[in-house]
């Protein structure tokens, strides 16, 4: 008796296919672990020297390079939405997310007092993060995690997303800030991650993330110091802005709009 052999796609013997957990969790380390390596190498980074000028670049670097790999090697690049024109209907359900770069690039100081050319280290540093951090945590954690049901994979991404933030601890930043970044990051995965899933693009996810970066650097940068006053109500705001975002995400799922109709693998009640 003569079966028809089993034809296996490449897709599916990658990790992502197979072990969607451990997938999630060597993506979220790699991310996490590979930024801070950096910071080990004993040069001089004081501002504007060649050795943290070196450090800067490399991290930065690193982020695209580890995003980049993740998604080639597992074949992400369209199921992440990186091929998927950002067409105006496409646009709809990302633009509600705009009010986590407004309150910064509205009421903060603008841009710092630097040269050209460190604005534009700033600036591409910005972009890095965007995209770095899109495509790990809304590429590759989100997509890999959707074997185990669309609120999981929103979940799970969203909290590796923010325990990624735990490495500011080691680099100076007061506990205060670190726990209302963890809080807002928590909810801006929520956020991210549901429109991520509706829209099928990845792109206006890049473009708010690195409007909000842009916004929250400017804003860092000329300050020495921030009060335990400042740290108080930047936190409560960046916590309120985190909720808004998870609230939003939490609306969107519910209401199954877009292509989430279609990823959930489990049974559908009538």
């Amino acid at each position: 008796m003569f079966t028809e052999p089993i034809t296996v796609s490449t897709a599916q013997l990658h990790l992502p296919a197979r072990r969607p957990w451990s997938a999630a969790i060597v993506a979220w380390l790699v991310y996490s672990v590979s930024l801070p390596l950096w910071l080990l190498l004993p040069w001089d980074r004081g501002l504007g020297s060649p050795g943290g000028l070196t450090v800067t670049v490399g991290i930065d670097v690193t982020r695209i390079v580890v995003a980049v790999a993740f998604l080639a090697v597992w074949h992400l690049w369209r199921p992440a939405g990186f091929t998927t024109a950002p067409t105006w209907q496409r646009l709809v359900p990302a633009l509600p997310l705009l009010v986590l770069p407004a309150y910064q690039l509205v009421v903060g100081p603008g841009l710092p007092h630097l040269p050209l050319w460190k604005i534009a280290v700033l600036w591409f540093g910005t972009a890095t993060v965007a995209f770095g951090e899109e495509g790990v945590f809304r590429g590759v954690v989100l997509r890999a995690l959707l074997a185990r049901g669309v609120r999981t994979a929103v979940f799970g991404a969203a909290a590796m997303f923010s325990l990624m933030h735990l490495i500011n601890l080691a680099t100076g930043a007061h506990p205060i800030s670190v726990v209302a970044q963890l809080l807002f990051t928590f909810g801006m995965g929520i956020g991210f991650g549901a429109v991520a899933l509706a829209t099928g693009t990845i792109w206006p996810l890049i473009v708010i993330h690195f409007l909000m970066d842009v916004g929250y650097v400017h804003a860092a940068a000329p300050d020495p110091g921030p009060s335990l006053d400042d740290l108080l109500l930047n936190g409560g705001i960046s916590v309120v802005l985190g909720l808004l975002s998870a609230a939003y995400g939490l609306w969107l799922l519910h209401r199954r709009t877009g292509l989430l109709q279609n990823l959930d693998p489990r049974p559908q009640t009538v």
